[in-house]
């Protein structure tokens, strides 16, 4: 075990990733049509596939590999009564390389496609629900419920992540000390308005394209956090702003994970490789980045609107794969970075991709998850396969 916390090698990394399931008939299943018990069938036929370094939910259903995502629903006693399904997520144990993470990864995704064909559902990448106006909690909520949500920070605001899907980037280091943990995720706090476009993959919203080329990213500006991070609970402060950033680690395993949560789903999964090289570089070059407690919203609306075509954030993107780079300087890591830079020069994202096929087709296109296919609906009952341009 290192005892360098600088030392590339010694890094671990993690991948948690959201998928949308699309039914038979072309149409979204999300919290207005999709239920726990058919949500939860299909993970109970992946198994549970349990590791001592994933953490396992209070309530049971966070308890695997997968898991359904939702909203958690309690009675006037703090009873579990319902769980309002958006999807489904596939997360990996830490791993000590990135491409051993990806092809966990990879491997957990392509069985749950497996699992959810049998329902008659295909799974979907998408970064924010294309087709829903918003989330409404049905019933609305009741006072033990409300009461709690202002007691956990992850409660908050499910108008946002009961819309959204993105995946958490996870790194830990054995020779991390709370301190330095901490700093790591200030540091990709203060950066993310920079590196967020490379996963921009939600500019739908309400059946239309909604303007930005991120909505996901506008939305959870101020509400969301960017980043977090897990230390002993001695060194949770007292007072914290909100989104909170710092939290104590809920087993001895997650004690130093950072989680970098603001890149949008990402419908081209080569990128996984390449987003957790720069995370990486960023975590390791500690000269002259700035750090910050929480995202800055002003960068964030302005990334999500205009991604690499506004001007600072494509300066600020440049500044940190620079730094990913001298970073990583003699490691096979830093060969990982060069679609990104590909991705710099262009300007190209997902969202751009997902636009040229809803302005060629007239129909939203649902990305299949690990493919280069789209799904997309032209009204109830029927279904178009949508090839993305490359």
């Amino acid at each position: 075990m290192s005892s360098d916390p600088g030392d590339p090698a010694a890094l671990r990394f993690g991948i948690e990733a959201e998928y949308a399931l699309v039914d038979a008939a072309g149409q979204l299943a999300d919290f207005r049509t999709l239920t726990w018990r058919a949500a939860q069938r299909i993970v109970d036929r992946l198994g549970t596939a349990a590791h001592p370094a994933l953490v396992r939910g209070d309530q049971g259903i966070k308890a695997g590999r997968w898991y359904v995502e939702g909203d958690e629903r309690f009675d006037d006693a703090g009873r579990l009564v319902d769980c309002v399904p958006k999807g489904i997520e596939t997360r990996t144990p830490p791993v000590r390389r990135i491409a051993a993470a990806v092809d966990l990864a990879d491997r957990q995704t392509s069985r749950l496609v497996g699992a959810a064909a049998v329902d008659g559902y295909e799974v979907t990448t998408i970064g924010w629900n294309p087709v829903a106006p918003r989330y409404d909690p049905v019933p609305p909520y009741n006072a033990w419920e409300l009461a709690m949500r202002r007691r956990h920070a992850e409660y908050v605001a499910p108008d946002v992540y009961m819309m959204s899907y993105g995946p958490d980037l996870n790194l830990s280091h054995p020779a991390w000390s709370d301190a330095d943990a901490v700093d790591v995720a200030r540091r990709l706090t203060a950066v993310s308005p920079s590196i967020v476009p490379f996963s921009f993959s939600s500019p739908f919203a309400a059946g239309r394209p909604a303007g930005p080329l991120s909505v996901r990213t506008v939305a959870r500006t101020g509400r969301r956090p960017a980043a977090r991070v897990f230390v002993g609970s001695e060194a949770v402060p007292a007072a914290q702003p909100s989104p909170p950033l710092i939290h104590a680690a809920r087993t001895p395993q997650e004690r130093g994970r950072v989680e970098f949560k603001a890149f949008d789903a990402l419908i081209d999964p080569g990128l996984y490789a390449p987003l957790l090289a720069l995370l990486s570089g960023i975590a390791l070059w500690r000269a002259g980045r700035p750090r910050a407690d929480v995202p800055d919203g002003a960068g964030h609306v302005r990334a999500g609107m205009r991604g690499f075509g506004d001007p600072t954030v494509r300066a600020g993107a440049a500044e940190a794969l620079s730094d990913a780079h001298r970073a990583l300087a003699g490691t096979r890591t830093r060969r990982l970075l060069a679609p990104l830079a590909d991705v710099l020069r262009s300007g190209r994202t997902a969202s751009g991709l997902l636009l040229e096929t809803y302005r060629r087709t007239g129909v939203l296109p649902y990305p299949a998850a690990y493919g280069t296919q789209a799904w997309s609906h032209r009204g109830p009952g029927r279904q178009l396969m949508v090839a993305l341009p490359r």
